[in-house]
């Protein structure tokens, strides 16, 4: 979960669970979602632990983080330990 300090400053954003694996000759594989922020964190007065933040994945798909949404801070990374 990103806290609402994360949802303004951070810029790219990962979904789900990270995973590297080794392969038999020693290859790494890293599966990670880069999602890039798309636009300005949108912040509510009357709600202060709501916020919404337009992102963008690729060339064409494009989404919005919510507090109760699957996405982490690519700085909290599991992988970038």
């Amino acid at each position: 979960m990103i806290s609402r300090s994360e949802a303004i400053t951070a810029d790219v954003f990962h979904y789900g669970e990270c995973v590297r694996r080794v392969g038999p000759r020693g290859g790494v594989t890293e599966r990670v979602e880069n999602w890039r922020r798309n636009g300005k964190t949108q912040t509510w007065k009357t709600r202060p632990d709501e916020y919404r933040i337009p992102v963008k994945y690729g060339m064409y798909n494009y989404s919005q983080i919510t507090p109760s949404d699957d996405f982490h801070t690519a700085h909290d990374c599991p992988l970038s330990e």
